[in-house]
């Protein structure tokens, strides 16, 4: 049997700009994820590790991500472990690559850094596999990371045979064709017993045809907007064995196909390495009604582990103002992280004449800005003039909403 660890998109040294105070702890945690990948790998007794891109969020580094990393690659070493590195889009093996100006693999002979542009192919004897892949070269492409596979892997002599690409699998509203493209036709062609896909922040099965193809996603919490499949979070135990053996994890492998031969097996079972989880909520105007109401719903939710996105849509009353830092302030503490997105539009309806009489301060006011409503130009622009009209009424009432911002 061979037993594979699959991480990806580890993107070690992000900023986390958005983060502000917890930026810093964050860039720690990234690096806290990978070793405990490091970790299960030595205690999985695993034959080879698997890093399909995005090691680093960009290809200059801080010296002391660089020692990291080494550091890390010498306890697999140690192990005897193989270890597989792949350029990704982030840490693209450009002229000015981290990969050309460090050597990840002097004084560790386990460990290969894919750092040729061709497509090309490891063959590991101690093993019995061969490992193709093709690094990227720019941070976008048209040209897919495993075309070359169907005719590569027709010449193998090892009983295992493994791929890893860095791209984006085309799925239409979801990819675009210059990321790296890769079709589930060349999946499920490619010859391979496991295709070990990055580049996608959330762990997801492709598996197509009879090759078992997945992403590993991030072992950590990268961007927020990095979900889809089970999320973030994770990295993948791969054991490819005889068929007739019985998987040791046969109530928790989430897929299982057969390789081309008919001969092996492949488990796939996702391995929680953060504790961090994304969660996205959507709050609807209509029917939370006020801003306390809100913030009752979403406090609801605290985790000091959750970065937490909310949407705020609807129609909202003209003395409701959906203020978002008023809002990530005040729950700012039950959370990792929290950022909330306002779209909501005014009852536009209610303002009327019959409402707000000409002869009143609040109904001269309202005509006034429903003049400039009328002649907003941009979605923005309204959404800016809807914003003083609800705000100026609320005053005009004496709702005070402004000593509340």
């Amino acid at each position: 049997m061979l037993r594979i660890i699959h991480t990806s998109d580890i993107h070690l040294g992000a900023k986390f700009s958005s983060l502000g105070n917890k930026a810093d702890a964050q860039r720690q945690a990234l690096k806290d994820s990978f070793a405990r990948v490091v970790d299960h790998a030595l205690a999985s007794k695993a034959n080879l590790v698997l890093i399909t891109g995005d090691l680093f969020d960009s290809n200059f580094p801080s010296p002391h991500s660089v020692s990291f990393v080494k550091s890390q690659l010498a306890r697999l070493n140690e192990a005897r472990i193989w270890t597989m590195i792949l350029p990704g889009t982030h840490d693209c093996l450009a002229k000015s690559s981290v990969y050309v100006r460090e050597d990840f693999s002097q004084n560790f002979p386990h460990v290969h850094v894919f750092n040729d542009a061709a497509a090309s192919a490891e063959v590991i004897p101690d093993i019995d596999a061969t490992i193709y892949a093709k690094p990227s070269t720019e941070s976008k492409s048209t040209e897919g990371p495993i075309a070359f596979l169907a005719s590569a892997v027709k010449s193998a002599t090892t009983r295992y045979k493994i791929a890893m690409a860095h791209g984006s699998v085309q799925i239409e509203g979801k990819s675009a064709p210059d990321d790296m493209p890769i079709t589930l036709r060349e999946i499920a062609e490619s010859g391979v017993q496991y295709l070990a896909l990055g580049h996608w922040h959330g762990a997801q099965d492709f598996s197509f045809g009879n090759t078992v193809a997945w992403y590993a996603g991030s072992p950590e919490v990268t961007y927020q907007e990095g979900k889809g499949g089970i999320g973030q979070g994770y990295a993948l135990e791969v054991d490819v064995m005889e068929t007739a053996k019985v998987h040791p994890h046969t109530q928790e492998t989430i897929s299982a196909s057969s390789s081309g031969s008919g001969t092996l097996s492949v488990g796939v079972k996702p391995i929680k390495i953060s504790e961090k989880i994304v969660r996205e909520v959507d709050i609807d105007m209509q029917i939370y009604e006020n801003v306390e109401n809100v913030v009752y719903e979403i406090e609801k939710l605290a985790d000091p582990n959750c970065l937490l996105l909310v949407n705020v849509f609807g129609f909202a009353e003209s003395a409701v103002f959906i203020d978002p830092e008023r809002i990530t302030g005040e729950l700012a503490g039950k959370f990792f992280s929290i950022k909330v997105k306002n779209t909501t539009a005014l009852k536009l309806p209610e303002v009327t004449a019959l409402n707000y009489p000409e002869e009143l301060v609040v109904g001269q006011f309202v005509r006034i800005m429903q003049k400039k409503l009328e002649g907003a130009q941009t979605p923005e622009e309204r959404k800016m003039t809807e914003d003083v009209l609800q705000i100026g009424i609320a005053e005009l009432e004496g709702k005070n909403v402004l000593s509340e911002l």
